[in-house]
């Protein structure tokens, strides 16, 4: 009896055993003995799919069909630079922020063929591909945007946007995974429509179902911590439209530290999230305004290429080599314009292409570096 007592005993001790030696895999300690904590300074390891990060890309916006071998002609222009990737984007649209209705405008959209051309060119080319579609609207009322959209109960709400928007998913989802696409942005700015939280992890995985490529969604830069379905993807995703300075006098020096307590910020969120961060729009237009106003280029203002050119150089400096960085897309990179087309040419030339700019020199130095790793 007493033995079988003894047994009985040193099994229920081995049990409780085993079960602390599992807990201290599964609640991994520091040196002291404390569990980490996810503070700002802290750096935990990513989850997820890592491979292949970080993408260093360059943004075309395909917004004509009958632009194809233009387009094909910036990939060239791309793959010289010295990018790994290019960002395709496609614009859906809506009437305006009232609307329920998603269509393709098949005059400016290119069809599934023609992004197929696209994308193996940019493969041939030795590039990977990221595809983005940005709801445009066609008509907006007053300041309406993509961020502000609100369906109408008369057109269906919220629940028939979202089937519409599945329906649009469903299109670009598969042309992704037909042609080896490398990441699929599900969505951008689409800030309003956020909180419809159980919509979105539906949508997502029904894109999952489709493409097995890796997914993000870009938020906008003052909203990204507000997203609540990040765990439903593979990157955080954002565009980057901070204040880097209070005039076009900025410095190097100052745009870098600019960044680094925006960094503060971002790898504080991130140690929560823990998914590497991609930056699917970085870039400044070539005016005096782009570091106060990153996000202002309608306004008719002095081209400042040497402004432009602190800008790309103040990110580089502050970012390059960053483990928690799984990449970027510079916008943009457009078609040559027309020629003897003096419009064009001024757009050109006080927008956010680099090409022919000094910050296309900082570009190419910082993209012949090595890639560094995601971790």
């Amino acid at each position: 009896m007493i033995a079988r007592m003894y047994r009985a005993a040193l099994i229920v001790a081995a049990i409780l055993l085993y079960l602390v030696a599992i807990g201290c895999v599964l609640t991994p300690s520091d040196a002291t003995g404390k569990s980490p904590t996810n503070d700002a300074d802290s750096h935990p390891a990513l989850r997820g799919n890592l491979e292949g990060l970080p993408f260093r890309s360059i943004t075309i916006q395909l917004q004509r069909t009958d632009w194809i071998d233009k387009y094909e002609a910036c990939i060239d222009k791309i793959a010289a630079v010295g990018a790994d990737t290019v960002q395709f984007v496609v614009d859906p649209r809506m009437e305006n922020g009232a609307a329920a209705a998603i269509y393709l405008d098949m005059r400016k959209t290119p069809t599934p063929e023609q992004l197929a051309r696209l994308i193996k060119h940019a493969k041939d080319k030795g590039l990977r591909v990221t595809l983005m579609p940005i709801v445009l609207l066609d008509r907006p009322r007053g300041s309406e945007w993509r961020g502000k959209i609100s369906p109408s109960v008369e057109n269906g709400g919220w629940e028939q946007w979202f089937s519409n928007y599945r329906d649009l998913m469903t299109h670009f989802a598969w042309i992704a995974e037909a042609n080896h696409v490398d990441l699929l942005v599900v969505g951008s700015e689409l800030v309003s429509s956020e909180g419809k939280v159980d919509e979105w992890r539906k949508t997502i995985r029904h894109v999952r179902s489709i493409y097995k490529g890796k997914l993000t969604y870009s938020s906008n830069w003052d909203h990204y911590t507000a997203v609540p379905f990040w765990d439903e993807l593979d990157l955080v995703g954002m565009n980057s439209y901070w204040i880097l300075g209070s005039n076009r006098n900025v410095s190097v020096e100052e745009i870098v530290k600019r960044w680094r307590e925006i960094q503060a910020d971002l790898f504080k969120f991130q140690a929560k999230v823990r998914k590497p961060i991609m930056f699917l729009e970085i870039g400044w237009f070539s005016q005096t305004n782009a570091a106060h106003e990153p996000w202002d280029y309608t306004q008719d203002l002095p081209i400042d290429n040497e402004l432009q050119r602190k800008l790309y150089e103040g990110f580089f400096t502050a970012w390059q080599g960053e483990s928690r960085l799984g990449g970027f897309s510079v916008w943009e990179w457009p078609p040559a314009p027309e020629k003897n087309n003096a419009e064009e040419e001024k757009l050109m030339a006080g927008g956010y292409t680099p090409e022919g700019k000094p910050a296309e020199q900082v570009l190419r130095e910082y993209l012949a570096k090595p890639r560094w790793e995601v971790k």
